[in-house]
């Protein structure tokens, strides 16, 4: 039986869109065992793989969170990571023996141990890819971001030397340390909704979003809840929490002519937030993709898995970035006219007015050109292929006759 093997990191956003293509190889006879942390265990075992924890380092869900919204404090801590974990990962690979190794985007010691062993390997992108891509970060915001990174640069080269000392200058072998590729790369999106880039190359794959409500942890929902008319959908995804947003948006929007479906996520205490007006049906977790249909508008955070799945289903976005990499998603969405994007400076979460939130509201709810585009990026993405086309690619490296 082929065995392939996974490497991920411990992030929802991360590890959801491959979750669909972990059960297509396993329907297609295949075995797979996923790396991860032992928080993410139960999810990736729901798929059938056979799942194996990391041992414990100081790369956490929670520490992912904290210094996502500084990228080069990301890098710093996958590079320390990678002290620990490249050499768990290569004693894994010398006793699993998998055909071939899938590794995420950023999981630098799964690329690294794959390639290291010469092992067939597939990088899986579950972000966009912005190296090379132009106006994407607008020039004022250039020094700042500079100014951050130079006093973690000498750290960054010291990690990089000792990996190096230790492995050999193969240790890192592409010119760009991220986003990790391999022989192919799979990303989550259409090349219509991808900007322009020299990065990519005949090795990516363009397959759209992952979708496959099967892969998701069951969550119960009051249907009979929902009242006709407009529909506007907010959540902030599953890790950010920001107790302040939600009441500036029951606020906003106490007697607004629609109803808020707000999943206010697992780390807010619905308590602290006190009551909701009339319009607003507040829970701690919904359906995503079931909700997303029957929604007119969706304000969200921007995170990559969010942004996909609202387009996927044709419903407009309001972004309110809560980090670097959302500001980007927010532009990108507003660039093709499928959304708008408020608060893309920072402190991001403390510059959101009332007025900037119901001006975009109004807007997106009677400009049919935001609906407009956002189905004409639904149809790129029902073309793509999906998850099913994820695994062909992964299928592709398999030896003969594995």
């Amino acid at each position: 039986m082929p065995h392939i093997a996974f490497f991920g990191i411990p992030g929802h956003g991360h590890v959801n869109p491959t979750l669909p293509i972990v059960a297509e190889l396993i329907r297609r006879g295949h075995r797979v065992s996923y790396y991860n942390t032992a928080s993410f265990a139960e999810k990736i075992s729901s798929t059938g793989a056979q799942f194996y924890a990391y041992p414990a380092t100081d790369l956490t869900g929670e520490s992912l969170t904290r210094l996502a919204g500084n990228l080069v404090d990301v890098t710093v801590l996958l590079l320390e990571a990678s002290q620990r974990l490249l050499p768990f990962a290569l004693d894994e690979l010398r006793r699993e023996q998998p055909d071939v190794v899938v590794f995420d985007g950023i999981c630098l010691w799964g690329m690294q141990a794959a390639h290291l062993l010469n092992l067939p390997r597939v990088s899986s992108i579950a972000t966009m890819v912005l190296e090379g891509v132009k106006g994407v970060i607008k020039p004022r915001e250039l020094p700042g971001m500079i100014l951050s990174a130079l006093p973690r640069l000498p750290r960054i080269r010291r990690l990089r030397r000792r990996l190096e000392e230790q492995y050999g200058q193969g240790v890192f072998p592409n010119k760009d340390l991220f986003p990790c590729v391999g022989q192919k790369t799979i990303v989550f999106t259409s090349r219509e909704f991808q900007p322009p880039t020299p990065f990519i190359d005949d090795s990516f794959y363009f397959v759209g979003p992952a979708i496959d409500p099967e892969t998701r942890v069951s969550t119960s929902f009051p249907w009979n809840s929902l009242r006709a008319g407009p529909r506007v959908y907010v959540s902030l995804g599953t890790i950010h929490r920001n107790d302040a947003f939600f009441n500036t948006v029951f606020e906003t929007f106490a007697g607004y002519p629609a109803q808020f479906i707000v999943s206010a996520g697992q780390q807010t205490d619905l308590a602290a937030l006190g009551d909701a007006p009339d319009n607003f049906l507040v829970r701690e977790a919904v359906p995503q993709l079931e909700l997303l249909p029957k929604t007119d508008l969706f304000i969200t955070h921007g995170g990559n898995n969010s942004v996909h799945e609202a387009l996927y289903w044709g419903v407009p976005l309001l972004v309110v970035p809560q980090q670097t990499e959302q500001v980007a998603n927010g532009r990108l969405v507003a660039q093709q006219g499928a959304g708008i994007v408020v608060g893309d400076r920072p402190p991001y979460h403390q510059r959101i007015s009332a007025t900037a939130l119901r001006s975009a509201v109004d807007q997106l709810l009677h400009d049919e050109s935001y609906r407009g585009a956002a189905q004409r990026l639904s149809a790129s993405f029902r073309a793509t292929g999906g998850y099913r086309l994820a695994a062909d690619v992964v299928e592709s490296l398999l030896p003969p006759f594995a």
